[in-house]
């Protein structure tokens, strides 16, 4: 397109703008309220570029060739592995005429535990899949928040199974733990897409080693919750009454566990070095509790069967207060990086 000239209009009392030539307009099929990412060119110039036009990244294919005797595992670890690669078309093809009862069950397994996927093309041979996601509707830090929100759902229904005897509420855990599964699943696939987009584009994201730690920390603690509900499945209805004993002490713990959770996703939006601060330091505090809880049960439980059950809750959120620690401090770590050349940290005290 030729160059074109513009006269420059004033537009309130200090806002200064300009119109978009027609033919690129309809070339870009730009529409009113569609947004557009503006970047600044050696400080003189300026790029405007429609977000839609940055979601269409080149289609990615992959073929995966299997036979008979391939193993179901290593089967779903490959299309695991290709979905979060960011490969929008997958086949998978046996090599000796049709895919077996059991592969075609753990295809299927995985496709429901994958956001987007799904079946486009079935054959006895040959099954084809296709991501529909669009990355622009999937901002990391909005998943990792989406994450943080599961995991404080998770602690609640905990919570609510042992203190108000609602055991049913411990089955629901499992469902939870699935959906940040789906989630981290996702989260891992925008990270490594963003590697292939600028990153002063939306979709590019600066920060993508930091965030895949902290989307894996939240996927462990998520497991973690799950691993401590599945041991209440299995004894839970037998001591319910030792239980009711350290009720108080399981709701200190958890609603600590809970208002770390809820600070953590402030800091996605503030980040704010000292709020971030004092967010490592409770959870510091945290590990502190698990300990002093540890002490306590073995002294009022005598180490009996109830206690081994306990000591083995409390490792799983000490796993939990670990990642919480791991996650606030690479939340400072971004802080700071945000910040810039100059960081005012004189109305902390260290």
């Amino acid at each position: 397109m030729d160059a074109i000239t513009r006269r420059v209009q004033k537009f309130g009392k200090s806002t200064l703008m300009v119109s978009l030539p027609a033919k690129w307009v309809k070339q870009v099929n730009l529409k009113p309220g569609d947004e557009v990412l503006i970047e600044v060119i050696n400080n003189v110039s300026l790029r405007i570029t429609p977000l839609s036009m940055l979601s269409k990244l080149p289609e990615k294919s992959v073929r995966i060739l299997i036979s008979r005797t391939s193993s179901e595992e290593t089967l779903t670890r490959c299309l695991y592995a290709t979905y979060i690669l960011g490969y929008d078309r997958i086949v998978i093809e046996s090599k000796d005429g049709y895919l077996s009862e059991y592969q075609l069950k753990s295809i299927r397994q995985l496709i429901r535990n994958l956001i987007g996927l799904e079946i486009v093309e079935y054959s006895p041979n040959r099954i084809t899949m296709q991501v529909f996601v669009d990355p622009t509707r999937y901002p990391v830090v909005e998943l990792l928040k989406r994450m943080c929100n599961l995991l404080k759902f998770m602690i609640e229904h905990f919570t609510t199974a042992i203190v108000d005897g609602q055991y049913y509420l411990l089955h629901e855990v499992k469902e939870l733990e699935n959906e940040i599964d789906r989630l981290y699943a996702l989260t891992v696939r925008q990270l490594l897409l963003s590697t292939h987009i600028p990153r002063k584009s939306p979709l590019g994201i600066p920060l993508a080693t930091e965030y895949r730690i902290i989307a894996k920390s939240l996927e462990d603690s998520g497991d973690a919750v799950n691993q401590a509900a599945k041991i209440l499945i299995e004894f839970y209805v037998d001591l319910e009454k030792e239980f009711a004993e350290i009720n108080d002490m399981l709701r200190e713990l958890t609603d600590t566990i809970s208002l770390i959770i809820e600070r953590i996703i402030i800091a996605f939006d503030t980040l704010d070095p000292m709020l971030i601060n004092e967010l490592i330091s409770h959870t510091n505090e945290l590990n502190k509790h698990i300990g002093r809880y540890d002490a306590m049960i073995s002294r009022k439980l005598k180490h009996n069967k109830t206690y081994t059950i306990m000591r083995g809750i409390l490792d799983r959120f000490y796993i939990v207060s670990r990642n919480l620690k791991t996650i606030a401090e690479i939340e400072f770590d971004v802080a700071i990086k945000m910040i810039g050349e100059k960081i005012d940290i004189s109305k902390v005290i260290f």
